[in-house]
């Protein structure tokens, strides 16, 4: 295939890791010569970075492709990502011309020269790979922030999840490269960098701990903050909660620490390394020493052994954490991992039930968090704005900010001060230019 006549458009799927993966192909493809688009319509070629992690996303995945296949424009379609890892054979459609899984992403380019009228499959068994896939993080770059990816794959076989099966084991990037992207984002102006991968926190290189990471990336000059993406629970320590809360100007004050639920029974049964009370010590370190960070979540409702009085003492445990923020997700069933053998007590019905309810007072408590802020100053990074009277970006604590002004911010880090809050969102006025 002669990939300079390759007009392509990618559809990222999924998490964090995804977006990031999907940057660098559109970057890769772009240093082959052949030309991006935004516009799926516009497109001869598209490339689908499929997800796995619910039935909702398999499904997505499964549609994203058939809507692609029936667009006349595009005459090529490639699929990668976790979906694809664990089901390659999953679809039959002339139009595709390469199924990859999470490994080779960023050799798309050079697998498609080689096609010639016959599909090339090239999936591997991911969970014997050691080695950490080679990337250019310091070309994944928005306008405004810069995205590296430090590791891959999970080693912690959570009893719902699918990702050590479609990610593999865990493996990370050597830390002087991370350090040089670093570096070289900072010399290009970007204000905030987001060490993001499968299992962030996890990170550990020969001996290189996510907290000797997170040394040498402080020790770095420059006015840049870095965000992190993901926490678990248990693997954060004094040493990196200290770290993270008393360098306020170089860590953003936004810790994403996935739960799951918070009913102890609950968590043995999904093989969570932690209990409640463990849970609920983290968060109090954490606000003692930033009184004002976002502690965010993820949680599962309608895991299939949760009972009535386990989800009800969950709940409990939820309005006494009081969470900035929750994603709430419905469980899904994997074939491929423990929980598909639970026997389920939880129908659909008592599902979407417990989902409203813990919904009902994240929005209560999401409202109360963002009121803390009127009347206080914040450091907002803007970002491309789509409104000539509105700019807004993104504060240290991750919570959007607008301000009402023509003036084009975009890429500045600017302190404002909150004045008030409006259906949800905070809005606020310029005191430093």
């Amino acid at each position: 295939m002669n990939i300079k006549n390759l007009k392509f458009n990618v559809i990222s799927l999924g998490c964090r890791a995804n977006i990031f993966e999907s940057n660098q192909i559109i970057q890769i493809g772009k240093q082959n010569g052949c030309v991006y688009t935004e516009n799926q319509n516009g497109a001869n070629t598209v490339i689908i970075n499929t997800c796995c992690v619910t039935n909702r996303a398999m499904s997505k995945s499964k549609y994203m492709v058939n809507k692609v296949s029936k667009l006349q424009n595009v005459k090529h379609i490639v699929i990668c990502g976790c979906f694809s890892q664990i089901n390659q054979k999953f679809i039959e459609n002339d139009k595709i011309r390469l199924i990859i899984g999470t490994k080779y992403k960023t050799q798309i380019f050079d697998l498609l020269k080689t096609y010639k009228n016959k599909l090339i499959t090239k999936v591997e068994d991911i969970k014997k790979e050691k080695e950490f896939e080679f990337c250019n993080n310091s070309e994944v770059c928005e306008t405004t922030r810069g995205y590296l990816k430090i590791q891959d794959g999970c080693n912690h076989n959570c009893s719902y999840c699918i990702i050590p099966v479609a990610r593999g084991r865990q493996r990370s990037l050597d830390p002087t490269i991370i350090v040089k992207d670093i570096k070289k984002m900072v010399k290009n102006s970007i204000k905030e960098i987001v060490l993001t991968g499968v299992n962030t926190s996890g990170y550990n290189y020969e001996g290189v701990s996510f907290y000797d990471l997170l040394k040498m990336v402080d020790a770095i000059k420059g006015n840049f903050r870095i965000r992190i993406s993901s926490l678990e629970p248990f693997q954060l320590n004094d040493k990196i909660i200290n770290l993270l809360t008393k360098n306020k100007e170089r860590f953003c004050q936004a810790f994403h620490i996935c739960i799951q639920s918070a009913n102890n029974e609950v968590l043995k049964t999904m093989n969570r390394k932690y209990s409640v009370e463990q849970f609920v010590k983290l968060c109090e370190k954490i606000r003692a020493n930033s009184p004002l960070a976002s502690i965010t979540t993820d949680f599962i409702v309608g895991f299939p052994s949760e009972t009535t009085k386990q989800f009800e003492d969950s709940a409990s445990n939820l309005n006494k954490i009081k969470f900035a923020n929750i994603h709430i997700f419905p469980f899904s069933l994997h074939n491929d991992t423990a929980a598909a053998k639970i026997k389920s007590v939880c129908d659909e019905k008592r599902k979407h039930s417990r989902y409203k309810t813990i919904e009902g007072f994240n929005n209560i408590y999401k409202k109360k968090y963002l009121k803390l802020f009127i009347n206080k100053t914040v450091d907002v990074l803007f970002e491309h704005s789509k409104s000539t009277s509105i700019q807004s970006g993104k504060s240290q604590y991750f919570f959007d900010v607008f301000v009402l002004t023509k003036k084009n911010l975009q890429g500045q880090m600017l302190k404002v001060k909150i004045t008030k809050l409006d259906e949800n969102k905070l809005f606020g006025k310029i005191i430093q230019k």
